[in-house]
């Protein structure tokens, strides 16, 4: 087949990415670099949102991305096209990351379009979509071109023209699937955290049409929407985000380091042994508050458990007798923003003393309910006890902790979402 000159300039660049590319498979463990992207900058605004504009929130979250992993990879050399708010153009970036032989690109961006009625989060690696929302999203992150001087560095391509695409396919597919699976780790640690995605797609950005590396573009989300552009620009929103983006890196550096770095043979490790007579939870916070499972003062965090102690509410995450689970949970409250968690051993079966017991809230009303009203659910032998203008109304009797725990289960399984552990000495309530 014969090329012509515009596809004997794409197999150019493939082979550049080809050999260039060649380092990152060859790294050692201790090599990774991942180069982070915050998207425009300086005399490029990008999308201006309801709150904050698009190159400012970008910025922030990379930030805060980089740092994170930082401090949780010490084999992660994190590289940023920029720390500030500077103009870069489109192939410095890429050539900061082919410069350093990156392992990962990951180019962080925000949406906007004139309805204000779009939301959601997407996730790009290079592709030839048509599609008209695609196109234009690709029209609108390549057009930081037109902001630049030497607009001649970019080769066009003609996705119309087979040759063209025979040459795009045998470049690009060195590095698509690992595209494609950080990207849709990313879109998943989104909806985890209570985002709407929007899914992972193809387009012809320059920012991954010239990386020697896996390479994907994310979209936080729409800053023209109202709600999503306030929480977008929010300390909560942009650390939420920050911690998606970095549960995907985690999950997609073991990966990474299972297929490409040499394992040595090593003897089967013996299954860790549970610790005996102990259950390790994490307690993340005490309040005079009692929050709802819902809450946002929970950070997202569910199944927490809850028992009140006197005035106060201790709230506890996780259940577990392994030592390394034990410091998983811990670590992974941490990243919630529960910076101040510890971790608390329960001796299993252990018997409250004396007259003391656990008894499970269920409801507290402005109203005197008789015994086995149909507002208890079927539950029997329900405790009373009025506090001020409120009746409290309590269900079980228990002795140890793990038998309180099944009570509760029972109750939550009645509709009582939010009943908690609270403890008596003998039928009065310990305030």
């Amino acid at each position: 087949m014969r090329l012509t000159r515009i596809n004997k300039q794409i197999l150019f660049v493939f082979l550049f990415i080809l050999f260039s590319g060649m380092n990152s498979f060859a790294q050692t463990k201790q090599d990774f670099v991942i180069v982070i992207d915050p998207g425009h900058g300086g005399k490029d605004s990008g999308a201006r949102g309801v709150v904050q504009n698009e190159k400012d929130i970008v910025l922030d979250v990379s930030l805060r991305f980089g740092k994170m992993i930082e401090k949780n990879f010490k084999d992660v050399k994190v590289i940023y096209t920029r720390k500030t708010d500077v103009f870069l153009e489109l192939w410095e970036r890429t050539q900061i990351a082919n410069r350093n032989h990156a392992n990962l690109f990951v180019s962080i961006h925000c949406n906007a379009v004139t309805n204000r009625s779009p939301y959601g989060t997407e996730t790009f690696v290079m592709g030839l979509s048509r599609s008209q929302e695609t196109m234009e999203v690709s029209k609108r992150e390549n057009s930081v071109i037109l902001l630049e001087d030497n607009q001649e560095k970019y080769q066009k391509f003609d996705p119309d023209d087979p040759e063209a695409v025979i040459a795009f396919d045998i470049m690009f597919s060195a590095y698509k699937d690992q595209s494609i699976r950080f990207a849709q780790l990313v879109e998943d640690e989104f909806v985890k955290n209570g985002r709407s995605s929007r899914g992972v797609k193809q387009a012809n950005f320059h920012v991954l049409r010239t990386n020697a590396s896996p390479a994907v573009l994310v979209e936080l989300g729409f800053i023209s929407n109202q709600d999503e552009g306030t929480f977008l620009a929010s300390e909560q929103g942009k650390q939420k985000m920050t911690e998606s983006l970095f549960e995907a890196f985690e999950k997609f550096k073991k990966e990474y380091d299972r297929k490409t770095i040499p394992q040595e043979e090593e003897k089967p490790k013996e299954p860790e042994k549970p610790v005996v007579g102990k259950t390790f939870k994490i307690q993340i916070l005490v309040s005079k508050n009692k929050y709802s499972p819902s809450a946002k003062q929970l950070n997202g965090l569910t199944g927490v458990e809850v028992v009140q102690v006197g005035e106060l509410y201790k709230y506890y995450y996780g259940n577990t007798n392994l030592a390394s689970e034990r410091d998983e949970l811990l670590n992974y409250v941490k990243r919630k923003g529960f910076k101040d968690a510890f971790v608390v051993d329960f001796v299993n079966n252990e018997k409250l003393e004396g007259n003391q017991n656990y008894k499970i809230q269920f409801l507290a009303s402005n109203r005197r309910y008789r015994d086995r009203d149909n507002k208890f659910g079927g539950l029997k032998n329900v405790h009373r006890v009025k506090k001020g203008n409120l009746h409290l109304y309590f269900y079980g009797y228990s002795k140890t902790y793990e038998e309180a725990l099944k009570d509760l289960k029972l109750v939550q399984d009645r509709g009582f979402k939010s009943a908690f552990i609270v403890t008596f000495d003998g039928q009065k309530l310990i305030e």
